[in-house]
């Protein structure tokens, strides 16, 4: 998460992404509206890894990630095919049946199945599990999903539900008290009992009706049957169901996280110290090691004709359900190695690692991020990349009007070859690229240039100045930051460069990131050092309104609408004329990284054409549209 510093401050002002050049005249056409609902209408980037899926065929891999995405891609080359956006909020699991003829997903608060390939939507539980769901199962004739989690009337039981694919109804529910989590579900191959794996062990329990047969001596997080039913596998270690005798003991001093068989049972995989070893069941000789990686994998999967073994290098526990202080940094791909030639090894990556802010070309046909920690830019017609300079952990991205120049930091681009124009010597430029502006420390007084030539046009006087905050959308009003007794907020008239109003806000009221309405009416403000208040401060009335706590906010075009973003993965879409909430937005996911606020929304854009972008602590940027 970022924090306050002169960088991270002036990566949030707002310098005319989502309105035209400054300057006194008038915009030629009205600003696109923002009265229709918006809905999701794209993604970059999809999060940390919680669990991949191959199909049957062998054709597409489809990965649940905590952003809160449900993705398809070829599984040949990666191609991102599909994105489905009817599951918001964090995933927790994936699975195709059998057969392949159906694809099913949870997040903690629903679970739901489409027909496949043609993602018709078949079935939706709602609610589960009352609290959170953690994980999920097909049977393998495709008439039962079994669901592992918490209910909220008592955290401290695990419970297991099986359903009935046909209506929905509820088959049976088996619980277990002072157990943290359900890790992980696996029906038998004939379909009669579900194998369920908790914090403290294994259990096995009768389908449908949940009712508990015993207990095994096993420990780990991925269950996995051999296919003809007499052998189960956990935690490095392989049992007798029938006998319970040990069949393959472990042969590491830890309980490993990752077993599984293939589909024909002919071997068998699972994650050790070393690495990812790979078994002929037969007798137990050890045919592959795969070196260990920086991280261990999540789960393990073989292909359906043997070829290859499927690593998720995703979370390895679900720690992440909860408020992500328990989260260890998770990855975002699948490792799939070859069998047949075990030293090739590819990687289907499930796109950038998004973080830094958004910011729109003028016109709205671009959008600039930071991914995988340099600057990017996209298309927004089609997400397609664009190129760009490739400067690395850039704090401040501003397009030139005629979409020629680019400002990244304190220089001036060519953004079509990317070569340094000029050097700003200036903490703000102005939309029209034609004025920069600086505090000049010590002195009182903000100097206004002209970028051309250098020329300095005029000094406003500043009493504790701390920063240049940013120019307004039509380039007529600065904002500056002081820091008195508490924050203050000096709007100057930059015809005039006298100032034109002032507020003296409390420290936890902000101040740091500042934006102006496109009508010039409103001035929204909030701070980056904590959780704070986002002000909105009348420029015509002078009124003040405190609304919920956030990081950053935007005007629409038609300043109707101004976004924030809360940390709850939540953007609030409040109206400018009362200031109550007109739509809550649900798109983002959590954060696989240790955050104070690991489900927050950190950045939020509005684009001329009406698009909205978010950044949010999953690391991924959402498009939203309301035309």
């Amino acid at each position: 998460m970022r924090r306050i510093g002169i960088a991270a401050v002036l990566s949030l002002t707002v310098l005319g992404a989502c309105s035209k050049a400054s300057g006194p005249e008038e915009p030629s056409e009205p600003p696109v509206s923002s009265a229709a609902p918006f809905r999701p209408c794209g993604a970059i980037g999809a999060g940390a890894l919680a669990e991949s899926a191959l199909s049957p065929d062998g054709t597409v891999l489809a990965a649940a990630t905590l952003s809160g995405q449900l993705v398809l891609y070829r599984y040949a080359d990666g191609t991102r095919l599909n994105t489905l956006w009817d599951l918001p909020g964090q995933q927790v699991g994936v699975a195709f049946s059998k057969d392949g003829r159906l694809l099913v997903a949870a997040n903690r608060t629903e679970a739901r199945v489409w027909s496949f390939p043609d993602l018709t939507p078949v079935r939706t539980f709602k609610h589960p599990h009352s609290d959170r769901t953690t994980a999920l199962a097909i049977s393998p004739d495709g008439a039962l999903l079994a669901t592992g989690g918490f209910d909220a009337a008592n955290k401290d039981v695990a419970i297991v539900r099986i359903w009935s694919m046909t209506d929905g109804s509820l088959q049976g529910t088996w619980s277990q008290s002072y157990e943290q989590i359900v890790q992980s579900l696996a029906f038998a191959p004939d379909g009669t009992s579900l194998a369920v794996a908790l914090t403290h062990g294994v259990r096995l329990v009768r389908a449908p009706d949940a009712s508990e047969q015993r207990r095994l001596s096993l420990s780990g997080r991925q269950l996995s049957w051999s296919s003809d039913g007499r052998l189960l596998a956990s935690g490095g270690q392989v049992v007798d169901v029938a006998t319970t005798s040990v069949v393959k003991p472990m042969e590491t001093s830890l309980i490993l996280g990752t077993s599984t068989f293939s589909a024909d049972g002919s071997l068998y995989a699972e994650g050790a110290e070393a690495g990812v070893t790979v078994y002929r069941t037969s007798d137990w000789t050890k045919l592959h090691v795969f070196p260990r990686r920086a991280t261990s994998p999540s789960r393990l999967a073989f292909s359906q004709d043997n070829t290859e073994l499927l690593a998720d290098m995703g979370v390895s526990h679900f720690g992440c359900n909860g408020t992500g202080q328990l989260c260890v940094d998770g990855g975002n791909q699948v490792l799939i190695h070859s069998l047949l030639a075990p030293e090739t090894t590819r990687t289907l990556s499930l796109g950038p690692s998004m973080t830094g802010d958004v910011t729109f070309s003028p016109d709205g046909s671009l959008l600039a991020t930071t991914a995988d920690n340099v600057l990017s830019i996209w298309k927004t017609s089609d997400l397609s990349p664009v190129a760009a300079p490739p400067i690395q952990y850039p704090w401040h991205v501003q397009f030139s009007p005629d979409l020629g120049r680019i400002r990244v930091d304190s220089s001036i681009l060519d953004l079509a070859t990317g070569q340094e124009l000029q050097q700003l010597n200036g903490g703000a430029l102005s939309p029209d690229f034609k004025m920069s502006a600086r505090l000049q420390l010590g002195e009182d007084k903000v100097l206004l240039h002209d970028v051309a030539t250098g020329k300095l046009l005029k000094e406003v006087v500043i009493k504790d100045g701390l920063f240049v905050s940013g120019f307004s959308p039509d380039g007529r009003l600065l904002t500056v930051t002081g820091l008195s007794v508490g924050v203050d907020l000096h709007v100057v008239d930059v015809a005039n460069g006298k100032v034109r109003h002032f507020f003296e806000l409390e420290h936890p009221q902000g101040g740091t990131f500042t934006r102006v309405s496109p009508n010039g009416r409103w001035l929204a403000s909030t701070g980056q050092q904590g959780f704070s208040p986002l002000m909105v401060l009348g420029l015509e009335d002078e009124r003040r309104t405190s609304l919920e706590n956030g990081f950053t906010a935007a005007f629409s075009p038609d300043s109707t609408v101004l976004a924030a973003g809360n940390a709850k993965a939540e953007v609030l879409l409040w109206r400018t004329s009362d200031f109550l909430v007109r739509e809550r937005l649900l798109g983002h996911g959590i954060s696989a990284q240790r955050e104070q606020y690991p489900q927050s929304v950190i950045g939020v854009a509005f684009a001329r054409t009406g698009q909205l972008a978010t950044l949010g602590s999953d690391r991924t940027v959402r498009l939203w549209c309301s035309q």
